[in-house]
């Protein structure tokens, strides 16, 4: 056998590709005496080419990139989310997202999707969101964003609500993201998604929908931007396993309350590389949910 340090003195290459292992054949055989080591230096040679190409050839998986525009339009930073602690009768007018991470991207947008449900027309009063902060900042409600609808089951009459909050700049770093309700409520949810590359302006152009008893909810928005996204939060008055049908709309968040009311908030974004309508479409194939609130808003790119 010929030895390791021999082994390792045959040097690659550098101006070749394919063909390195070819190319550096003869600068084994030179000083080598016998035949039979030719295959052993020949090997030897394969692997460490490829081992290189191996290392030099890795890439993103297509999933880590789906739905991300170029790089110069507006790109995802993080998303999370947080369900009501409520145990059995007890009701909670405060819920917190822990250690929500802002990035360091410029031109950041924090869009954070809130739910609540609540039982008997005298309660709906406590759904009311006194306010939404992130790191001590307060953040805007989207103006048209609140989505409420209700309904009966076994004759109790049941309330959902859904908006959309957002705040332009927010603190990089990691921080708290606290929703507090007007009064105790039995149910709610909370969704966060950060972005960044977008315009610091208010988001203005939304769409909303309800249904009750679906199993789907669809919803067309038409944006008014080329590169722009549409962030988009759907509640339900059950669990859910909401998945987006839509092609490159990405399902970000997935909050699913396991105590009190046992609702439900997913949300997603989707990148529109050109102006245009597009179609928002969740779909489960579980049973129908109760009731069931959409709000899409269009996120537009910083110029």
């Amino acid at each position: 056998m010929v030895p390791f340090k021999r082994i390792a003195e045959l040097r690659m290459n550098p101006g070749s590709k394919n063909n390195s292992c070819i190319s550096n054949v003869h600068k084994g055989w030179y000083d080598v005496n016998a035949k039979k080591f030719l295959f052993t230096i020949l090997a030897a040679n394969c692997l460490f080419g490829l081992m290189a190409c191996a290392y030099s050839g890795v890439t993103t998986t297509a999933e880590e990139t789906k739905g991300v525009s170029a790089a110069s339009g507006i790109q995802f930073d993080f998303a999370d989310e947080a369900s009501l602690p409520v145990i059995s009768s007890m009701e909670k007018e405060v819920l917190t997202l822990k250690d929500f991470r802002v990035g360091t991207g410029k031109n950041r947008m924090l869009i954070v999707g809130v739910q609540v449900e609540e039982g008997g027309r005298k309660n709906i009063g406590d759904m009311v969101i006194s306010s939404v902060t992130c790191g001590g900042r307060t953040l805007t409600l989207i103006k048209g964003s609140e989505v409420q609808l209700g309904s009966k089951w076994r004759g109790k009459e049941y309330f959902l609500k859904v908006s959309l909050y957002y705040l332009s700049n927010p603190p990089s770093g990691i921080h708290d993201i606290t929703v507090t309700y007007a009064g105790p409520v039995t149910s709610g949810n909370v969704g966060a998604i950060s972005l960044f590359n977008a315009n610091q302006a208010a988001p203005v152009n939304l769409v909303t929908s309800k249904q009750e008893n679906q199993r789907k909810i669809i919803t067309k928005i038409t944006t008014k931007n080329d590169g722009a996204w549409v962030v988009d939060i759907v509640g339900g008055g059950h669990k859910s396993k909401l998945k987006p049908k839509t092609k490159d709309h990405v399902r970000r968040f997935n909050s699913q309350e396991t105590s009190g009311g046992k609702s439900s908030l997913v949300g997603g974004t989707l990148s529109v590389l050109s102006a245009g309508e597009v179609t928002l479409h969740w779909a489960q194939f579980m049973r129908s949910i109760n009731r069931l609130a959409h709000v899409a808003v269009e996120i537009v790119p910083h110029k």
